[in-house]
């Protein structure tokens, strides 16, 4: 039985593969001929526009003086380029065109011939030092003799290309009915004879696999013993679980400091590899250079930092505690980024609200998250190739009373599919990338007691939102190093 299901398989799939071949040597060539059509019946069409553009531009200037001429004889130069191209494009074809169009064609020849000789004449005598006026009105008196004649057999091109896409259609849709009618009646034969039987073939079969469930289930009274003495096994099992976890841990931690070292380390090596330039200058800019030493320091520490605030990520424990001001952090990031800002071409916006509270918390990782959202902004907008890159980076006061950070892009957006994951760890969109960057910055928003958003319109803009509440206020000063 299954060898007979097997040779009518074979012979439905060989009836499916002689429609498919016949869809693309019957239809197909017909629809990319159809597709071809209403581009030149445009094409003629647009010829007999230029034409009369032609004659109402050389009759224009015959008549104009000073700058109107001027503007009509500019008016010929740009309307016989364009007529020219396109009557070469019609006298091309694509290979295909009818014996009655190729006729057409060859019949309009002597009148485009005659209407484009007298347009570069007029154009010649009219450019002239001292220009030649009889000879322009001649240019514009043939110009206008042969449109009437132009114009006539150009409608009969027009005419014809018509009637052949009228012929292409009438067919195309006899071959349709008959492919149609074909593929009706092979889906009958398939049901017939290999769905009908197959079906029966599955009722027997489900009628076994009934008598096999009884003999299954005394089988798995049986293996309940067996399971009895899976549980002492289930324990080692635990075991590796947890080193497994362990080692997630591990690698969670080694791709954070990866991902969030790139920047300070990436900076270090650029003013490093600035130093050494600058010294090897006869007159070394002793000044820049101890700049470049003190940036260098800083981004040496900050990375020092980083790597105990990932730690305490992992770990799970607190931010460190002390009041800072929102456009200080601000600052900072836009300090830290000013090199790709500069490079991105991007407009950047700043919108920073006066008289924000103070908050509290850890500064340097509030700079981290405004460097990652900023940082992944700029990415969007290189790979949509925007042609007005626009970042926008706003400070406002929300409710209750707290800040609000936003940075937004007019770059690629992101689909709803992917907004989904966004905070997943290990998730990115980028080949290169390690899919730590939106699930560090939600777990720092979130250590002070903040909340973040994420809006987006696919291929319109991305915005990123989050909120840090106020400090109480014993964590305010009014002055000292962190106010900003």
């Amino acid at each position: 039985m299954i060898d007979v299901f097997e040779r009518q398989y074979r012979a439905a799939l060989a009836v499916v593969m002689l429609l498919v071949l016949g869809d693309r040597l019957l239809v197909q060539p017909y629809l990319a001929r159809l597709a071809t059509d209403a581009p030149l019946i445009n094409v003629s069409g647009r010829q007999r526009m230029l034409s009369q553009r032609l004659a109402k531009a050389a009759l224009e200037f015959d008549r104009g003086r000073g700058a109107e001429g001027g503007e009509a004889l500019g008016e010929v130069r740009r309307v016989l380029d364009l007529w020219s191209e396109s009557h070469d494009r019609l006298l091309r074809g694509d290979g295909r065109d009818g014996r009655a169009v190729r006729e057409a064609l060859a019949a309009l020849g002597p009148s485009f011939v005659a209407m484009r000789d007298a347009a570069r004449r007029l154009l010649d005598s009219a450019s002239a030092d001292p220009p030649d006026a009889a000879t322009a009105r001649e240019a514009v008196a043939a110009i206008l003799d042969h449109e009437g004649e132009y114009l006539r057999r150009m409608d009969r091109v027009v005419g014809l290309y018509e009637e052949e896409a009228r012929g292409r259609i009438a067919t195309f849709r006899r071959i349709g009915w008959a492919l149609a009618g074909m593929t009706l009646a092979s889906l009958v034969a398939i049901g017939a004879l290999i769905f009908r039987p197959a079906a029966k073939l599955l009722r027997r079969q489900v009628d076994e696999l009934a008598r096999a469930r009884d003999e299954l289930e005394a089988r798995v009274r049986e293996r309940t013993k067996e399971l009895e003495a899976a549980r002492e096994r289930h324990r080692s099992l635990l075991e590796q679980v947890s080193h497994a976890g362990r080692a997630s841990t591990v690698g969670e931690m080694a791709s954070a400091l990866a991902h969030e070292l790139n920047q300070p380390l990436g900076a270090v090596a650029n003013y490093a590899e600035g130093c050494l330039i600058a010294l090897e200058k006869p007159e070394p800019p002793l000044e820049e250079v101890r700049g470049a030493l003190r940036q260098l320091r800083d981004a040496t520490l900050r990375a020092g930092r980083i790597i105990g605030h990932v730690r305490r990520f992992v770990t799970r424990h607190g931010p460190s505690l002390e009041p800072f001001r929102a456009e200080a952090a601000v600052n900072d990031a836009i300090e830290i980024l000013r090199g790709r800002l500069q490079a991105s071409g991007a407009a950047v916006h700043l919108d920073m609200a006066p008289d924000l509270p103070c908050l509290v918390g850890d500064p340097v990782q509030i700079q981290q998250v405004l460097v990652n959202l900023v940082g992944n902004a700029l990415d969007s907008l290189a790979q949509s190739q925007v042609p007005n890159p626009r970042l926008v980076i706003r400070t406002t006061r929300s409710n209750p009373d707290g800040v609000e950070f936003e940075v937004g892009d007019n770059g690629e957006g992101i689909t709803p599919e992917i907004l989904s994951r966004i905070f997943d760890a290990y998730f990115s969109t980028r080949a290169d990338g390690m899919g730590m960057g939106l699930a560090i910055c939600r777990t720092i928003v979130e250590a002070h007691q903040g909340r973040f958003f994420v809006e987006s319109e696919p291929g319109v803009s991305t915005t990123f939102r989050f909120q840090i509440p106020a400090a109480p206020p014993d964590h305010e000063r009014a002055d000292g190093p962190h106010r900003g």
